[in-house]
């Protein structure tokens, strides 16, 4: 067996460029990169991770509420508007279309509306509720980041080639 001439120090190792290539890349976690700046591969990036996220959380909610393990068991209201949801997701990731992104702005609007009005969970702090709603406006403001990057969409540059 051959030994190493150096030992790796963590002092040697670059971090930045480990978590910048696997946590924070421009090509494929474009969340700051301004949507003017975006072409078609980094715009579907986020587009499949924002339909993954939702789509899940929101079909988690419709088989949750529809299986009576909620405290809004048996709703039809929650659990039809959470299939909603759910569906524009997916049709959203699938087809990139700006209608599709608009019924995506549903998902942190509903959370924000549900958080507000309604009683979630009879422990809930004034914290929680607080952290629910600062989460449904980031969410919000980031839903609508997409909803340019689904009318922009068709007029983005393509991809350039990889070397």
């Amino acid at each position: 067996m051959r030994r190493r001439q150096h030992p790796v120090h963590l002092k040697d190792l670059d971090w930045y460029k480990f978590v910048r290539r696997y946590f924070w890349d421009d090509e494929t976690t474009p969340y700051l990169v301004p949507v003017g700046k975006l072409h078609r591969g980094q715009a579907r990036y986020e587009i499949f991770a924002y339909a993954i996220f939702v789509s899940l959380l929101y079909g988690a909610a419709t088989l949750l509420i529809m299986g009576g393990r909620s405290p809004y068991a048996h709703s039809f209201g929650a659990s039809f508007y959470s299939l909603i949801v759910a569906c524009s997701a997916l049709t959203f990731g699938v087809t990139r279309h700006f209608l599709a992104a608009c019924a995506c702005v549903l998902a942190p609007v509903g959370g924000l509306v549900f958080s507000l009005s309604l009683d979630i969970h009879p422990d809930l702090g004034s914290w929680d509720r607080v952290l629910l709603i600062a989460f449904s406006l980031v969410w919000l403001r980031y839903s609508v980041r997409l909803m340019h990057i689904a009318k922009r969409y068709e007029e983005m540059p393509p991809p350039p080639a990889r070397t």
